[in-house]
């Protein structure tokens, strides 16, 4: 498979994840799980929000990488409909 078939492959599987409500509902799930318990953890304990806000952040990066891959895979296609 060459790289152009690999990036649209990726492109429309990140794509399909993404509009995925299964992957959708996980996600704000998730995201609602650690922001509840950000807000309920105790004052003193700043080592739990510093691993809450970086799991929140991790969310985030992995959202933000699934649509890079969407947005390479549609210029690639773009590319190769030039092509023919």
């Amino acid at each position: 498979m060459s790289d152009k078939q690999t990036q649209l492959q990726q492109g429309h599987e990140a794509e399909t994840i993404l509009n995925s409500e299964v992957f959708k509902l996980a996600f704000e799930n998730l995201k609602s799980e650690y922001l509840n318990m950000w807000q309920d953890s105790k004052e003193l304990d700043s080592n739990l929000r510093e691993k809450l806000y970086l799991a929140i952040k991790n969310l985030t990066t992995v959202e933000k990488h699934l649509r890079i891959l969407v947005e390479k895979g549609k210029i690639t296609k773009s590319q190769l409909e030039k092509i023919k």
